[in-house]
C-alpha cells in the first residue's frame, strides 16, 4: 500500500485499508491543491452524500467472509445497499480470492458448515493477478485472500454481514462480532456471474488507451493508460457532480480545457476529483506512462 500510495504509511500499527475518497458519518475527505484547496467534499457535494466510496485495501491475510445487502435486503434489515467492484494493483503468486458460493451450495448446507466451522467448503474461489477486474454484487458471500492489494469503487455503504473470520480476535484481543441471521438473509444462492468481468476497449489510438472494466447502476470504471499529452474524455456521471481519478503511475499536469483555471500537478498515489462541468481535460506527462482508474457513478 505504501508504494501505491507514494508515501509511508502512519504508525507500527497494521494498516490494511485506505479510504482514498469517502463521504461519511460527518467524516470527508478534503481536497489539496487546485481552486478549492482545502475544501471538504461534504462542501462540494450539496445535498446528497457523494455516491461513491473509492479504498486501497491491502491482505497480509485474508479478510473476513461477509456479505452486503442489496436494496431490498438493506430496506428489511435496516442497512445500505452495497455493490462493489475490485481491481487488482498486485497479487503474490497463487494468490486468490473468494467470489460466492460453491455450486449447489444451499442455504440449508451453508447453515451446517458455518455451525461445524467448515465455511470454507461452501466458498468459490479464483485466482487472481494484477489487472484483474472482478465485480461483486450486492447478495454475493465474498472475501478477500492473503497476498492481494486492490482498488475497490463501491456505493457509499459500510454496511457488512460478517459470517466467519477465521477463528482469529480483533485488535483488542476478542473475536469480531458475526451477524449470521442478517447475513443468511442477504445471501442470493443460486448460479454465479462469471467471477472475472472481460475488458471492452472503448478507445485506443494514438497516445491513449481506455478500458471499461464494469458498468452498473451503481458506478461505472476505466482503466486509462497513455503517455505525453493528450485529451482525456470524461465520462459522463449520473449524478452530475465528479468524476474520480486514480493514479496508478506517472506523473504530469491536468487541467481542463479553460485557461483561466491553472494546471494541476499529480503523481503516483494521487486522487483527482474531476468536476463534470468540464467534458474534457488536457494532461501532460513527464517521462513516464500514465495508468489511471475513472470512477464514476
Amino acid at each position: 500500500m505504501e508504494r501505491f500510495l507514494g508515501h509511508a504509511l502512519p504508525g507500527d500499527a497494521p494498516i490494511g485499508e485506505c479510504w482514498l475518497v469517502h463521504d461519511r458519518d460527518g467524516e470527508s475527505s478534503e481536497v489539496v491543491g487546485g481552486p478549492l484547496d482545502g475544501t471538504r467534499l461534504a462542501d462540494l457535494r450539496g445535498d446528497e452524500p457523494f455516491p461513491l466510496l473509492v479504498k486501497l485495501l491491502d491482505a497480509s491475510r485474508p479478510l473476513s467472509v461477509q456479505v452486503h445487502p442489496d436494496a431490498e435486503a438493506a430496506a428489511r434489515l435496516g442497512g445500505e445497499a452495497k455493490n462493489e467492484c475490485w481491481f487488482v494493483l498486485d497479487a503474490a503468486p497463487g494468490a486468490r480470492v473468494y467470489r460466492g458460493l460453491r455450486d449447489g451450495c444451499s442455504r440449508a448446507e451453508l447453515e451446517i458448515a458455518l455451525a461445524d466451522g467448515k465455511v470454507e467448503s461452501c466458498l468459490h474461489s479464483v485466482e487472481v493477478e494484477a489487472g484483474d477486474t472482478i465485480f461483486v454484487p450486492a447478495g454475493t458471500v465474498h472475501t478477500i485472500g492473503a497476498g492481494v492489494l486492490l482498488a475497490e469503487v463501491q456505493q457509499n455503504s459500510d454496511t457488512t454481514y460478517r459470517i466467519h473470520d477465521w477463528g482469529r480476535s480483533g485488535l483488542d484481543g476478542k473475536p469480531r462480532e458475526l451477524h449470521l441471521a442478517d447475513a443468511l438473509s442477504s445471501i442470493h444462492f443460486g448460479p454465479r456471474s462469471e467471477d472475472k468481468v472481460p475488458q471492452q476497449h472503448i478507445e485506443d489510438e494514438g497516445s491513449i488507451e481506455r478500458i471499461l472494466l464494469v458498468k452498473s447502476p451503481h458506478f461505472t470504471a476505466e482503466h486509462v493508460s497513455a503517455m505525453g499529452t493528450f485529451t482525456l474524455e470524461a465520462p459522463a456521471s449520473a449524478d452530475g457532480t465528479w468524476r474520480v481519478l486514480h493514479v496508478l503511475s506517472g506523473e504530469g499536469e491536468l487541467r481542463p480545457f479553460e485557461r483561466s483555471i491553472a494546471p494541476v500537478t499529480f503523481a503516483a498515489g494521487d486522487t483527482l476529483l474531476l468536476p463534470t462541468r468540464f467534458e474534457s481535460y488536457e494532461i501532460t506527462l513527464g517521462a513516464t506512462v500514465l495508468h489511471a482508474l475513472i470512477f464514476a457513478r
